[in-house]
C-alpha cells in the first residue's frame, strides 16, 4: 500500500516520541491499547477507528514491534475519554496471556 507524503511525514515526526516513551516489546503477542483524551469537538469530527492503522504503523517504524501481523499484535483497543482540551493520545501495550 502506498502511503501519502502527509502520512509518512506524520510517522517520521512521531517515531522519536514513541522510542523515547515506550520500550520495545520482547514477548509476543501483545495487545495495543490506545487512549484518546480530547474535548467533544474532537469526537464530532474524528473517528477513533481511523487512528488504529497509523499508530500500529508508527509502532513498527519505531521498532516497538517487528511487524503488524497477528503473530505480534493480537488486538488493538481504542478508548475515547471526553473532557480535555487539546487531544492527547496515550499508547501502551501488554503481553497477551496464553
Amino acid at each position: 500500500m502506498v502511503k501519502s507524503k502527509k502520512y509518512n511525514d506524520w510517522i517520521n515526526a512521531n517515531v522519536s516520541v514513541i522510542k523515547d516513551n515506550l520500550l520495545p516489546a520482547t514477548q509476543f503477542p501483545i495487545e495495543v491499547e490506545i487512549l484518546v483524551m480530547a474535548d467533544y469537538k474532537w469526537k464530532l469530527k474524528c473517528d477513533t477507528d481511523n487512528i488504529i492503522k497509523p499508530i500500529v504503523d508508527l509502532l513498527v517504524r519505531a521498532e516497538i514491534v517487528p511487524d503488524d501481523t497477528s503473530r505480534f499484535i493480537e488486538s488493538v483497543k481504542v478508548r475515547y475519554l471526553q473532557g480535555f482540551g487539546s487531544p492527547v493520545t496515550c499508547i501502551s501495550y501488554s503481553i497477551v496471556d496464553e
